[in-house]
């Protein structure tokens, strides 16, 4: 029986992603598990394993090919089997993200210049000195070209898509003075290199004057309209969805701090001098969660269809801030490694976050997630669930109090912790008793982490 074969779910953000590499050939043999092809998306590049052993019997979608997120990129039969008809029949796709590109002008064989279309004759500028077809006169108003620079190239001389496309690239001369990384940067952020004044030696364009235009141009300021990118457009759509599908409640309280951050700085010369590692307040706080998680297993399901699932892992997910939106890699089993592997793992996932080298399994595999805001001056917030996780921690920052103690004014160090669930599977007790049971465990540091 054929196993289709798809680009997997890549994260919260992402909706599309291009095949770098296949590792296989058609024809070949393949085992359940083996890497078959590579994909990159702007937020990751990751290995996709084999979903079945067989033979891969077609690729659908070469290498190169952006597609949509679930998309048929190859179909595995079994030894001997014929590959179905409905599969034969299908020739390689057409990436989605260039046909929006192509102009109903183009997309047909450029006729003799006897045939011009009609539609063809397309626009001109006032006064009727150019003449362009109106995909290829809104690409170069995007991108700020104009279009005296232009020759056309289309029937009559009229300016078509790949007209405006290849004068974007930068020629021979500006090539030279544009750093490889600043060359890769404008092109992923489609950023016209001519203008650009480079701060390099000899008036080189640097990575960094790229960032600066981006910046420049994204910069939020009264009245100006920004458009939404495509990773800022999943974000919106899929928080909305968690927000309109599963009903939240949100509950805070505050935390001593003093015995967890004294507890650090006692154990912190023995912990470095052991395993050469540098213990953070976050590791302690993943593995207090972790530890908590197993005292109430309903903070660690998901919702499907009638039904509550108790995932039977507990893998915490960090929400990681990006340039261009967010990310939440996961430690996995969290409950049972050690402190040293958690800030091994920790560590790791943030770094590759931040180049975007995470894998598939490192971002899919939350189970439910810390986003801490702490570093900020932030007293406590609200968070949205991360689908299709049933809870979400929220930490604000560690802020000095007077108290009662014994009769006795004394100064405590706090932090508000805020939780949010879903209350389709979680009811308000149980969600308080687990946020008064991690407060017990982090105010009594010695206890909770005994012989980790």
């Amino acid at each position: 029986m054929a196993t289709e074969v798809v680009v997997p779910m890549l994260g919260i953000t992402v909706e599309k992603g291009t095949i770098l590499e296949w590792m296989k050939k058609e024809g070949d043999p393949v085992e359940k598990g083996e890497i078959i092809f590579i994909v990159e998306t702007e937020k990751v590049t990751t290995e996709v394993e084999s979903p079945a052993s067989g033979i891969l019997a077609k690729i659908i979608v070469p290498a190169g090919v952006e597609v949509p997120v679930l998309t048929l990129v190859a179909v595995i039969t079994e030894p001997g089997e014929e590959l179905p008809a409905k599969y034969a029949a299908l020739s390689t796709q057409v990436p989605p993200v260039e046909a929006e590109k192509v102009s109903q002008a183009e997309q047909v064989p450029t006729p003799m210049p006897h045939q011009v279309r009609p539609a063809e004759v397309a626009e001109a500028a006032p006064g009727g000195a150019i003449k362009v077809v109106p995909a290829a006169r809104k690409l170069a108003q995007d991108k700020g070209l104009d279009l005296e620079t232009v020759s056309g190239t289309g029937p009559g001389g009229i300016i078509v898509i790949r007209d405006v496309e290849a004068a974007l690239k930068p020629g021979p001369e500006l090539a030279a003075k544009v750093s490889t990384l600043a060359g890769r940067l404008a092109e992923k952020e489609g950023i016209l290199l001519q203008g650009i004044e480079g701060t390099g030696i000899r008036g080189r364009i640097m990575r960094a004057d790229v960032e600066q235009v981006i910046e420049e141009a994204t910069a939020p300021s009264l009245g100006k309209v920004i458009p939404m990118d495509s990773i800022r457009r999943v974000i919106a759509r899929r928080m909305s969805e968690s927000a309109f599908t599963a009903p939240h409640i949100y509950f805070f309280t505050d935390v001593w701090m003093d015995p967890l951050l004294n507890f650090r700085r006692d154990i912190l010369p023995n912990f470095e001098e052991k395993f050469g590692l540098r213990l953070s307040i976050n590791d302690l706080l993943i593995k207090a969660v972790a530890l908590n998680i197993l005292d109430f297993p309903l903070l660690n399901a998901t919702f499907k269809g009638q039904e509550i699932y108790i995932l039977p892992e507990v893998n915490m997910g960090l929400a990681v801030a990006l340039p261009d939106g967010l990310i939440v890699p996961a430690i996995a089993r969290a409950d049972k490694i050690g402190l040293a592997e958690i800030i091994r793992q920790r560590a790791d996932l943030v770094q590759r976050a931040r180049s975007g080298k995470l894998s598939m399994d490192e971002i899919e595999r939350g189970t439910f997630t810390i986003s801490s805001l702490s570093q900020y001056d932030i007293t406590y917030f609200t968070a949205i669930l991360n689908p299709p996780q049933s809870g979400i921690l929220t930490v604000g920052k560690t802020r000095n109090e007077l108290t009662l103690v014994d009769g006795a004014v004394k100064e405590k160090r706090v932090t508000s912790f805020g939780l949010s669930v879903d209350h389709r599977i979680i009811d308000g007790t149980v969600a308080a008793d687990f946020l008064q049971n991690l407060k017990w465990k982090l105010e009594r540091p010695a206890l909770t982490f005994l012989n980790l």
